[in-house]
């Protein structure tokens, strides 16, 4: 098979263990190209010249080459090397390159819906969630923290996500609710919320089960929210997360194709893991059914 593979060389598997991976498609007999994600041409290999393309890298790197993927339709998979690796996990990838290799040919084949966010000033596309509120602040608190290689590596991961968790309970605690005026399908909501995301996959941030229903192919959005007088109920849920001990949400959530947003400016939005820090609302969030293809082998 005739297979593009993409890698972020900065995630915690390195460039050593990228090289490796190449060697293993090559013996599994697929005619392999191969670039990094740091090179200036790397879109190159996003064509339907390929029948596949593999992504090696974390959610942010998936996030980042997926979409290029949405003309062309070519099938992509991943071997996830970041740190929470939430795509890689809502979409049943293996992180086993051996099995991946040699089962390529006959993995299931799958269609993703991918969300749109759209404001006054362009668009935003995304995979697992865009929202207002909690996780954006933690967004933006986390853009503070250093940057270094360790972090990414797999004995920082648990650290990060301990981090990443009492960051989000002291957000929780001391975060003022905001007014919201919301049109999620045809309801109009208003309230002041503490949390509001469009969820196109189960899993957001530190690993955590914000959607527990959601499917990715399905063509809906999950709308979860928190409201201001529930925020004992999201502490206490915050407070019972643990990295590797995490369970999953019962918040207000409903499935939807379509959210329109009006309310504060100042307002933090998060759009995956990237953050608009001034939107121009209103904002609408809306779905792109079946927009990639993505491919699935059995086992793990």
């Amino acid at each position: 098979m005739k297979i593009a593979i993409v890698h972020n060389p900065n995630a915690f598997q390195g460039e050593a263990a990228c090289n490796e991976m190449l060697q293993i498609f090559e013996r599994a007999g697929h005619e392999v190209a191969h670039a990094s994600t740091e090179e200036p041409n790397w879109q190159r290999l996003i064509s339907a010249s390929n029948e596949r393309v593999i992504i090696i890298g974390g959610d942010g790197t998936v996030q980042s080459i997926a979409p290029h993927l949405r003309e062309t339709k070519v099938p992509f998979h991943i071997l996830p090397s970041g740190t929470a690796n939430n795509i890689a996990q809502c979409l049943g990838q293996t992180s086993n390159p051996e099995l991946l290799a040699t089962h390529l040919d006959h993995a299931e084949i799958l269609a993703l819906d991918v969300g749109m966010l759209e404001h006054r000033n362009g668009e935003k596309i995304f995979m697992e969630a865009a929202g207002m509120g909690v996780f954006a602040e933690l967004i933006f608190e986390m853009q503070k923290w250093p940057q270094h290689s360790q972090m990414e590596m797999a004995d920082s991961r648990k650290e990060k996500f301990a981090r990443a968790l009492k960051e989000l309970r002291s957000i929780c605690d001391r975060y003022e609710g905001t007014a919201w005026e919301l049109t999620v399908d045809e309801t109009r909501v208003r309230d002041r919320f503490l949390l509001i995301d469009l969820m196109n996959m189960g899993l957001i941030g530190p690993k955590l089960h914000l959607a527990p229903g959601a499917d990715p192919g399905d063509g809906y959005l999950d709308f979860v929210c928190v409201r201001e007088t529930e925020r004992e109920d999201l502490s206490r849920w915050l407070e019972d997360q643990s990295p590797g001990h995490l369970s999953a949400a019962s918040f207000e959530c409903r499935r939807c194709r379509r959210v329109e947003i009006r309310g504060n400016a100042r307002a933090k939005v998060h759009v995956d893991g990237q953050l608009i820090e001034k939107p121009a609302f209103p904002l609408v969030i809306k779905l792109e059914p079946a927009a990639l293809r993505y491919g699935m082998v059995k086992g793990r």
